[in-house]
This record gives C-alpha cells, sequence and structure tokens, in this order.
C-alpha cells in the first residue's frame, strides 16, 4: 500500500502540470503568413510543434480564441516588463490554451 501511495504521489504532479511551461518571453514574432503570432519562452525545448511548421519549436495563439487580443496584450506586456508567464498549450500544435502572468 505504501508503495501504492507513493508511486501516485510521484506521478501526480508531473500530470498536473502536463502542458504547463513557465519562464520569460525571450521572443514574440509575427509569421511569414501575417496571421501568426509565435511565441519563444526560455527553457521551452520541444522542437516538433505544428501550429506554424516554419518555427517548429516555438508554441502560437490561437486567433480563434476570443482572448486572442488580451493574450497578445499580456504577452507584450510581460516582455516589456521581463516579467515571467505560465503558458499551457496543446502539447501536438503548440497552440496557447491559457496563460498568466507570475
Amino acid at each position: 500500500m505504501k508503495k501504492l501511495l507513493l508511486t501516485l504521489m510521484l506521478i501526480t504532479p508531473s500530470i498536473t502540470f502536463a502542458g504547463w511551461h513557465h519562464g520569460k518571453i525571450e521572443l514574440l514574432g509575427i509569421g511569414y503568413d501575417g496571421k501568426t503570432i509565435s511565441i519563444g519562452q526560455e527553457g521551452f525545448t520541444k522542437t516538433d510543434c505544428t501550429c506554424y511548421p516554419t518555427w517548429s519549436n516555438r508554441y502560437c495563439l490561437d486567433r480563434s480564441r476570443d482572448s486572442f487580443k488580451d493574450e497578445y496584450a499580456l504577452l507584450l506586456s510581460a516582455k516589456a516588463r521581463n516579467k515571467s508567464v505560465s503558458i499551457h498549450i496543446n502539447e501536438t500544435s503548440c497552440k496557447v490554451t491559457a496563460i498568466y502572468e507570475q
């Protein structure tokens, strides 16, 4: 029983925080298509993002979200003030699904 509880305690944090990435914004870019907002965040090492194949190592904002403009404003503000943000992404496409400033 103790081993089961220990195992559950060890895997719970990784499940809870899956998809969340924390750190300062290193780069904000607009893609060649003129539509994609691309985000580079310190410590992000994934290289197979599909939201904008030209930059497969960056997140993308999802223009279809109602909060798109607010998310972009939050990122610009955090970048200008050198603040850390936490970004939750879809791990397949790397599109942002939630964001907050730390």
